[in-house]
């Protein structure tokens, strides 16, 4: 059910330049990094058990009966040997895996690495309007491909863009995401704006699918994930590849792996039934599910495609390509600006926690990090005084939640950057307060307030989000370094070399600064937001005495 369309106004219409095609259908594809969790415990657990050699065996024959996929494809891949790291392609398309003759089109593409030897599982999307050559065809956007000649012409395409050697591909169908997420009990998500769309009142020929997702952390559950990671038609290709590999990331931190040794989630009956693969014999899928064992406690490389956007297609010269393809590698990439994999406080504080639980745990040797952002004097972030907005935004959230809640906002923003103000014409309330659930099913009071700017050519997003009572939700699950700046300690995450997210404490209260999908904020801007943020104390709210009874 929709909601209601606010008279005198249409929704946001897809802008007159971009795609002409259809809108989309459905998509699926990373919850086959689902997969490889689902048997990975079993495979460690009793990797020589005969009854898991069978039932390793039915799950590749399985597979391999989807339309014999491998014979069309298996000349265009590189076998491995000795357990050396792997690229897998995974294809989210919108072809069912049953259906033999309709070619499908592809929706999504993601390029997956693994290298255990350099601790590295590498994440990197193709954008779908990418201008490329296709052979046969001539020069198109990259997602034709799929349509003229299936996984195997678009393969043939990703080798010829990208030089890479891919050892397997897997071609998964949107049902299959949509069942996968509910599956492994949806997965939190740090929503970074408002994403709203209603058919309702528009013309057949300009509707296109519809979505209703409030922005802040939360639970996304299948379809609503589903729209989440889909949506296109008010952001670009790249935006809209920076907000899957985001979802990807955060899924990968709530697989439960001690859970699927039953396979009670059924992950397994989900993959035969909506995925194809090369993957179609007992000793190949071993050797891959061993890979993903010792890459379990790898860091993921989320590479951003090199692209620009033009008026018909994105563009990226070869150059560029060419630098993407060796950070994807692990073979150069961004600074960290010294960031280390892990800081020495945080690898002890993790050992601890995670001897607490498992018992088996121990903390690995790493060397003393060097010092992080070097923060500057103030202004030479490129930040402004935004006090004042900032304080509105906090006395509208303090007018809504408990004493017990304090409320923080932030005093500095990015030149040029503002809040979302409030919209009833687009379903838009910020700051939006809310509750969501934790893990164990209580309710947590939250807001977040969104902020966007525009240092080019596309509105990027980035947030403030506070929760009441919920210390360690799973989005603060390994922080790169933990440090303390006047008198506040700090949890720092980093991405390839540049901070995703500055989170803090206050008592069991949870707040953090989240930069936008593009992560356009530099290092130095994140940790100045977050160290800008004050906090003001909301009043208690009064109980109303009721009427005395004679």
């Amino acid at each position: 059910m929709t909601e209601p369309q606010v008279p005198g106004r249409a929704p946001k219409k897809p802008p007159p330049g971009g795609d002409s095609e259809p809108a989309p259908k459905p998509k699926r594809f990373w919850w086959r990094f689902t997969l490889a969790a689902v048997i990975i415990v079993a495979v460690s657990a009793a990797a020589t058990a005969t009854s898991i050699l069978l039932y390793l065996d039915s799950i590749a024959q399985a597979i391999g009966e989807n339309g014999n996929f491998k014979t069309k494809i298996e000349k265009e891949l590189e076998d491995v040997h000795g357990g050396g790291p792997e690229t897998i392609l995974v294809l989210g398309s919108d072809k069912r895996a049953n259906l033999q003759e309709d070619p499908g089109r592809s929706d999504t593409t993601i390029l997956l690495r693994l290298d255990p030897s350099k601790n590295l599982i590498s994440v990197m999307s193709i954008p779908r309007d990418l201008k490329v050559e296709i052979p046969g065809f001539g020069t198109e956007k990259f997602n034709a491909a799929y349509t003229y000649g299936g996984p195997k012409l678009t393969l043939q395409v990703v080798k010829e863009l990208t030089g890479l050697k891919i050892n397997h591909v897997v071609n998964v169908d949107f049902l299959g995401f949509v069942r996968a997420v509910d599956a492994i009990g949806c997965v939190y998500t740090d929503v970074d704006r408002r994403y709203y769309h209603s058919n309702e009142g528009v013309p057949a020929s300009e509707q296109y699918s519809e979505i209703n997702i409030q922005p802040g952390y939360q639970l996304l559950c299948g379809k609503k994930a589903l729209q989440y990671v889909r949506y296109r038609h008010t952001d670009t290709d790249i935006v809209r590849s920076a907000r899957q590999q985001a979802f990807l990331s955060q899924a990968r931190q709530e697989l439960p792996l001690q859970d699927f040794l039953t396979d009670n989630n059924n992950l397994v009956d989900i993959f035969t039934e909506y995925t194809t693969s090369d993957i179609s014999d007992t000793a190949t899928l071993i050797q891959l599910l061993d890979l993903f064992v010792e890459s379990r406690h790898s860091e993921v490389s989320q590479v951003h495609f090199p692209a620009e956007l033009g008026p018909s297609y994105v563009y990226a010269s070869e150059s560029a390509i060419h630098g993407a393809v060796k950070e994807f590698l692990g073979e150069s990439g961004p600074e960290a600006e010294g960031f280390p994999e892990r800081s020495e406080k945080h690898s002890k504080k993790s050992a601890k926690s995670k001897q607490g639980k498992k018992g088996k745990s121990k903390p690995k040797t790493r060397t003393k990090p060097k010092s992080v952002v070097h923060l500057g004097p103030p202004g030479s972030d490129g930040l402004v005084a935004a006090g004042e907005a900032g304080l509105a935004e906090g006395k509208i959230v303090a007018r809504k939640v408990s004493g017990g809640f304090p409320v923080f906002y932030v005093s500095r923003l990015p030149s040029g950057a503002s809040y979302v103000e409030t919209d009833p014409y687009e379903r838009i309330v910020d700051p939006r307060v809310y509750h969501l659930r934790d893990k164990s099913q209580d309710r947590h009071p939250a807001y977040r307030m969104v902020a966007e700017y525009q240092p080019e050519y596309e509105i990027n997003y980035f947030g403030v989000q506070g929760i009441q009572g919920w210390s360690d939700p799973p989005i603060l699950d390994n922080p790169s370094e933990t440090r303390t700046i006047n008198g506040r300690e700090y949890e720092i995450f980093v991405d390839s070399g540049k901070v995703k997210l500055v989170a803090w404490h206050r008592g069991e209260n949870t707040y953090w600064v989240s930069n936008s999908l593009q992560m356009s904020l530099t290092n130095d801007q994140m940790l100045g937001i977050a160290r800008s943020a004050h906090v003001i104390i909301p009043n208690k709210k009064r109980k109303r005495e009721g009427k005395k009874t004679p």
